[in-house]
C-alpha cells in the first residue's frame, strides 16, 4: 500500500485534493472515478525530509511567510521570490521544506498543491486561501493574510496563557509543598509527640494519620493517579467522552461563557478570513468547522452549514442554533445586508477576544485570592495540629 496525492474536480467543478492509500496507480482512479472526481494529477506521495508541528519555529515560518509576499508584491516571479528567501535561510528543516516546494514549482505544480504536502506547516485553512488566491492572482496578498492570520491566533493563545501561568504554577506549587510537608516534614514531628504518651488533639491525630498514609502509598497514589490521567484521557479522547465534557462545560455559569466564545472567536476568525480571501462559503464552513473544538457547536455548524446550502440566509440558519449568541446573528444580519460579511465575521473575532481576554483576566483576578485563602487554611491547619500538642505539654509541665 502506497500514498497517492491527487488533485481534480468534483461534479460542480470545484477543485479539490487529498491523499489516498492504495495499492496502485489504477486502484486510486478507480476509486476517484467512482466518486465521479475528474482527476487533474495524480502522483505517488514522495516520502520528502518534512519537519514535525513539534519542531517547526513558528515564528520563523511566520516571518518567511511575510518574506515571500513581500518579494511577490515588489514584482517578482514566484519561483525568484521562493529562492530569494531559500538563499537568506540558515540550514535546516524550514529551509529543505521550502527548497522542496520550490522544486514542485520549477516541475510545473500548482503552489497550493506544493505546500499541500506539508500540512504539519500549511493548515488546510492556508491551502484553500492559497487555491483561491491562485485563481485571483493574489498570491502575494493571500500569504499576508496568512500571516496575519497566524499572528493573531498565536498572540491571543499566549495573551490566554500568560493570564493563566501564576495560578497554575502556584497550583502546582502548593501541591509539592503540601506532598512535600506531610510526607516529610510532618512525620518527624509528630514521631515526639506520640512517645510523649498524651492523648493527642483531633487536629493531630488527623494529621499523623494523613501523612502516615501519604509516607506508606505514595508510589501506590502516583500510579493509580498517572493511570486515572490515563483513562480519563483515553475516555474523553473518544466522542462519547468528548461530548460529555462539552455537556459539562457548558453548565458552569460563568466558566460556559468563556469556553463557547474562545471557540466562536477561532470560527469567526477563520470564516472572515477565509471568506475574505475568496474560499466558498460552504467550504469555508468545512474548514472552520475544523478549528472548533466543542462537539455540540461543530454540530451546530454543520447544521448551519446544510441550511445555507439550501438557500437559507446565514443569519437565519444561525438564529436557529442554540450556542451562538444573540450579537453573532445580529452582526451577521447586518454584515449580509451590506454585503460585508467576512468583515463582520473578523469583526465578531475581535470584539469576542477582547471580551474573553477581560473575562479570562477577572476570572483570575478572583482565583488568586480564592487559591490563597486554600492554601492558608492548609498551612493554618497543618500548624494548628503541631502547636496543639506543644501547649499541651507545655501546660502540663506547669
Amino acid at each position: 500500500m502506497e500514498d497517492f496525492i491527487y488533485e481534480g474536480l468534483d461534479k460542480k467543478g470545484k477543485i479539490i485534493s487529498g491523499i489516498i492509500n492504495a495499492d496502485s496507480e489504477e486502484s486510486v482512479r478507480l476509486s476517484l472515478k467512482s466518486k465521479n472526481i475528474f482527476i487533474i494529477r495524480l502522483d505517488k506521495k514522495i516520502n520528502q525530509k518534512i519537519f514535525s508541528s513539534r519542531k517547526l519555529n513558528i515564528s520563523e515560518f511566520v516571518i518567511s511567510i511575510r518574506e515571500l509576499s513581500t518579494l511577490l508584491n515588489s514584482g517578482l516571479t514566484l519561483d525568484e521570490s521562493l529562492s530569494g528567501i531559500i538563499n537568506q535561510m540558515k540550514p535546516g528543516n524550514l529551509k529543505d521544506m521550502y527548497v522542496n516546494i520550490h522544486k514542485n514549482i520549477q516541475e510545473g505544480k500548482s503552489f497550493s498543491y506544493a505546500v499541500s504536502l506539508y500540512p504539519e506547516a500549511f493548515s488546510k485553512i492556508s491551502v484553500s486561501m492559497l487555491k483561491a488566491g491562485e485563481a485571483t492572482g493574489k498570491i502575494d496578498v493571500i500569504l499576508s493574510r496568512i500571516a496575519q492570520f497566524m499572528e493573531s491566533r498565536i498572540a491571543f493563545k499566549n495573551k490566554i496563557l500568560g493570564v493563566l501561568t501564576y495560578p497554575i504554577f502556584i497550583s502546582i506549587f502548593g501541591i509539592f509543598v503540601l506532598i512535600f510537608v506531610l510526607t516529610f516534614i510532618a512525620p518527624t514531628i509528630t514521631r515526639l509527640f506520640q512517645q510523649a504518651s498524651i492523648k493527642l488533639p483531633l487536629p493531630t491525630q488527623i494529621l499523623i494519620g494523613l501523612s502516615g498514609f501519604l509516607k506508606n502509598y505514595i508510589i501506590f497514589i502516583i500510579i493509580c493517579f498517572v493511570v486515572l490521567i490515563f483513562v480519563l484521557y483515553r475516555y474523553f479522547s473518544k466522542p462519547a467522552g468528548k461530548i460529555y465534557i462539552d455537556k459539562i462545560r457548558y453548565k458552569v455559569p460563568f466558566l460556559k461563557d468563556i469556553f463557547l466564545k474562545g471557540e466562536i472567536v477561532q470560527f469567526s476568525r477563520t470564516m472572515g478570513t477565509l471568506l475574505e480571501s475568496g474560499v466558498e462559503i460552504l467550504t469555508s464552513f468545512d474548514i472552520a468547522k475544523d478549528v472548533v473544538f466543542s462537539p455540540l457547536l461543530k454540530e451546530e455548524i454543520s447544521q448551519v452549514r446544510e441550511m445555507v446550502s439550501h438557500g437559507v440566509s446565514l443569519s437565519s440558519a444561525l438564529a436557529k442554533t442554540k450556542l451562538f449568541p444573540y450579537t453573532v446573528i445580529q452582526l451577521i444580519s447586518a454584515g449580509e445586508k451590506s454585503g460585508h460579511v467576512p468583515e463582520m465575521f473578523k469583526k465578531i473575532s475581535e470584539n469576542f477576544q477582547e471580551e474573553l481576554s477581560q473575562k479570562t483576566s477577572r476570572f483570575v483576578t478572583i482565583l488568586e485570592p480564592v487559591m490563597i485563602i486554600l492554601m492558608a487554611v492548609v498551612v493554618g491547619f497543618v500548624v494548628i495540629s503541631i502547636m496543639l500538642p506543644i501547649f499541651q505539654i507545655s501546660e502540663s509541665i506547669k
